[in-house]
């Protein structure tokens, strides 16, 4: 369990050892915190929505090939097929 210190405003910094565990925090990322008992909070990442989670996961299966060269390939397959 980790020890953190509330600052003047109210802020509190995420250990690393806890980010380490929970992916996904980065600067900006949206938490929710929320009370489970009287003295016991809790603080849960907000995940990202379809678009934000999926944006660019495809860049690393088309860095080997050329996309041109696929469609064209792609093409060929189709008028052979008519």
């Amino acid at each position: 369990m980790q020890t953190v210190t509330v600052g003047t405003k109210y802020q509190i910094v995420i250990p690393k050892e806890v980010r380490k565990i929970v992916k996904g925090f980065m600067p900006g990322s949206k938490v929710k915190v929320y009370p489970l008992e009287k003295n016991v909070i809790a603080v849960r990442r907000i995940d990202k929505n379809w678009v934000e989670r999926t944006y660019g996961m495809m860049s690393k299966a088309w860095q080997e090939k050329d996309p041109i060269a696929e469609l064209e390939k792609m093409r060929d397959e189709w008028e052979r097929k008519d």
